[in-house]
């Protein structure tokens, strides 16, 4: 117990080679006694890893012919149904713009009525 002295705040007990430890980690952390930490988000080692295979893997975009739902799907994904009517009557819907929409409206899949 002769060991012993009051810490810093006075509330607890701690032993003199602590006490001394504690200070000069005070002294070599700066003026105001806080050590300078960045302040960056933490991001787990998993989500880091799953975040690269995200990025890597392409992206496949799909069309259903019964009920037009457009989705997209990662390239190693197997897409057998429509997530939305669950009909398999899938396509792949590669062609974009304007040509598109023309080749597509004279195309009887997608007449409504």
């Amino acid at each position: 117990m002769h060991n012993m002295r009051p810490d810093s705040d006075g509330e607890n007990m701690i032993c003199v080679d602590c006490l001394k430890k504690k200070s000069t980690v005070k002294a070599a952390t700066g003026i105001f006694g806080k050590a300078d930490v960045e302040n960056t988000p933490f991001t787990s080692p998993t989500e880091k890893r799953v975040h690269k295979t995200e990025q890597k893997e392409k992206m496949v975009k799909y069309l259903c012919t019964n009920c037009k739902y457009k989705f997209s799907r990662k390239e190693s994904q197997a897409v057998e149904k429509c997530p939305y009517c669950g009909k398999s009557t899938i396509i792949l819907d590669n062609a974009l713009g304007a040509e598109k929409l023309i080749k597509d409206s004279t195309d009887k899949r997608f007449e409504t009525w």
